[in-house]
């Protein structure tokens, strides 16, 4: 604006002082604009003009031109004023014609713009003429101008050479005109080229040198200047660093020095200041709360999980890697950005996180039937999100009219503040389960203690140790009588299990309590003493994969599961492992497989059917082996003591009802190939099965 007013002001002072001497200024004149004629060909006024697009404004010269244009036998009226633009001077020429124009035009060898709409092939291109042309060749430009000397005349080939002369970008004004010879046509261009540059600077690039970001340029010096070129190289260098993910770089200005220099100036889009705001989702006439733009989760939890930083420059794969640690948290929903320009700072930005939060304080109460438990009653308290710290507090309790109760109380912190990576989290618990596919452990109670460290070596990698401290109680079935239970060789035992177990895992997953992409993989070893009956050091070494990715279309995914595991047989026979159930055979019961040593995988087809219903398709395979005890096993039948001529498999399928607390899960898993000992199971737990 200021630089407007300075230029008006020059203008009016000239206008004064016109007559005492001429007043030639700095700026130039970009082009020469007639306006409001309608017979009047706009070559004829130009051509006549002494103000030429390229030379410097003269007050003299307009005024000239203004009284030349005047004169004119076929001119009304005229108006002749400059008028700013961005990189000089455009002189602005209003016309008003005479009635008669057209036939006063005609009378002078001069073709009305009307009649140059009239398609006669009775007129013939006497000559195709170019004027103003230095650094293009008239070969060069007679290339774009479909016109040919003997041809007939045409409006659209006159036209589109005008057009493509325009285009070309080569030329800051292009003139066509006709003029008659004899029973012919003279067709005349007036050109203005753009200059003849002698170098580019970029100005503002600090990632990429100027080498670099013009090595494919067209744009060179000694090259007359081609806006078109121009253009796409200044794409090409955006693009540049789009694909490597700096999209916030922008050109904000190209211009052309005093040196006909050309100088780019660019933006890398610097991340100035991050700002954290909750995304607003209420709908039109919802009632908004003043904690509507509140986020429950404080600015350190979110911090330690953003990929940018501050006073670098913004990149797009630090943003998607900050969305997927924020999405793996579980209680964010959803996250975008948007920035903001800085007053004053033409290369900063600030960078606002808009953050979704899901619901994390949940109650819920459930009765279901499975075919191990029977008829099931749960309540289950958590927040997943306890203060907006992150840290996770639960308390469930379970009870079945098949003698099996569950109590269990949980607290974890993932990542303890101001620490690098650091999580701790404990458990009180205690089960009673009834477990009729064993005679000599019948009835187990455990009531237990666990606590665990860990430490993050990097977003994906973690260092676990867990030690617990369990009281457990083990009975035979009571129904055997006492001379069975003498003559098989089954006691009551009472025993303290003291252990500790290091363990590293790699979590990729998206979800951690429903993943559709990522994998994770970890492996564990349990070290301990347990007193009682055969007290004993032991050992066990479990290793588990998962691998999860899209299926068939969009809400659809396929999940894998691998868990290996061997104990030492020095083990409790009561923490044998145990394969078969809900969340490891489908279709077996949970004691249809003991043994030191097991190996089961799980294939699942999940498909979303909608934000609340959804369903799966399951084939498990696995078993338990090397039992080596005392219990006579499912209904008598012995254990597998070595390898299994048969691996068991099942298959199934499942129903999810995404509900506030995560899915419910429903399953049906059904015995294949000649192991059929359970028949159709029935499961019912909450969330996937992995």
């Amino acid at each position: 604006m200021r630089k407007q007013l300075m230029v008006l002001l020059s203008f009016i002072f000239m206008l004064v002082a016109y007559g005492s001497e001429t007043q030639v200024t700095n700026y130039k004149i970009q082009e020469i604009l007639v306006k409001n004629n309608i017979e009047v060909p706009e070559a004829t006024i130009i051509n006549m003009m002494s103000e030429k697009a390229g030379d410097n404004f003269s007050t003299e010269n307009m005024i000239s031109d203004y009284k030349k244009i005047k004169e004119l036998e076929y001119i009304d009226n005229v108006t002749i004023h400059p008028e700013y633009s961005n990189d000089g001077i455009n002189v602005v020429v209003k016309i008003q014609e005479k009635e008669n124009a057209k036939e006063l035009l005609t009378n002078q060898g001069i073709i009305p713009m009307s009649e140059r709409d009239v398609v006669d092939k009775s007129i013939i291109v006497r000559d195709v003429r170019i004027h103003g042309n230095t650094n293009v060749s008239k070969k060069e430009i007679m290339k774009m101008v479909p016109i040919k000397v003997g041809g007939y005349y045409s409006k659209k080939r006159i036209s589109d050479s005008y057009e493509n002369l325009r285009r070309s970008g080569l030329f800051r004004q292009v003139v066509p005109d006709i003029r008659k010879q004899g029973n012919g046509i003279i067709v005349e261009f007036s050109l203005i080229e753009n200059p003849v540059i002698t170098g580019v600077n970029i100005i503002g690039n600090t990632l990429y040198t100027t080498e670099e970001l013009m090595l494919d340029f067209k744009t060179k010096s000694g090259k007359v200047l081609n806006v078109n070129d121009l253009r796409d190289d200044t794409s090409k260098m955006l693009k540049k660093y789009h694909d490597e993910g700096y999209v916030l770089a922008k050109i904000l200005d190209v211009s052309l020095n005093n040196s006909y220099e050309v100088e780019i100036f660019l933006t890398e889009g610097v991340t100035r200041n991050i700002e954290y705001k909750k995304m607003v989702t209420k709908q039109r006439g919802e009632r908004r709360l003043p904690t509507d733009n509140l986020l429950k989760t404080r600015e350190y939890v979110i911090g330690r999980e953003v990929e940018l930083k501050e006073d670098t420059i913004f990149n797009i794969n630090e943003y998607n890697e900050t969305v997927k640690n924020l999405m793996r948290l579980g209680y964010i929903k959803n996250v975008k950005y948007e920035t903001r320009d800085i007053l004053g700072d033409p290369d900063g930005q600030t960078v606002v996180l808009l953050i979704e939060e899901d619901r994390t304080a949940r109650i819920q109460g459930a009765i279901s039937y499975g075919s191990e438990l029977g008829l099931l009653g749960m309540l289950s308290l958590e927040e997943t999100n306890w203060q907006g710290r992150g840290q996770d507090a639960s308390l469930t309790f379970e009870k079945s009219d098949d003698d099996y109760t569950s109590f269990s109380l949980n607290f974890s912190d993932p990542w303890i503040k101001d620490t690098d990576r650091i999580s701790w989290g404990w458990s009180l618990y205690r089960n009673e389960y009834e477990n009729d596919d064993s005679q000599a452990f019948n009835k187990i109670v455990t009531n237990g203690f666990r606590v665990n460290v860990g430490k993050g070596l990097s977003k994906y990698v973690r260092l676990n140790l867990s030690g617990k401290v369990e009281y457990i109680e083990t009975n035979p079935d009571p129904d055997l009588g006492q001379a069975k239970i003498k003559e098989y060789g089954y006691y009551d035992d009472k025993y303290w299990l003291y252990s500790l177990t290091p363990s590293i895992s790699y979590d990729t997953r998206n979800n951690r309590l429903d993943a559709t992409r990522g994998e994770f993989y970890k492996f564990g070893v349990e070290v301990g003493y347990a007193t009682g009956v055969d007290a004993d050091y032991f050992t066990n070494a479990t290793i588990e994969a998962r691998k999860y990715h899209k299926g068939f279309f969009k809400d659809n995914t396929f999940a894998y599961r691998i868990v290996l595991g061997v104990q030492s047989d020095s083990t409790k026979e009561s923490q044998r492992y145990w394969v078969g159930g809900g969340s490891t055979l489908r279709g077996f019961d949970g004691g249809d497989f003991k043994g030191t040593k097991k190996a089961v995988m799980n294939i699942e087809n999940r498909t979303r059917f909608n934000d609340v219903l959804g369903g799966v398709i399951f084939f498990d395979i696995g078993r338990a082996w090397d039992y080596k005890g005392i219990d006579r096993g499912y209904k008598g039948t012995p254990r597998d003591v070595d390898f299994p001529d048969e691996i068991a498999m099942s298959a199934g399928v499942g129903l999810r009802i995404n509900t506030p607390m995560g899915p419910l899960r429903f399953d049906f898993g059904w015995p294949i190939g000649d192991d059929q000992r359970s028949g159709m199971e029935f499961y019912f737990n909450m969330g996937q099965s992995f």
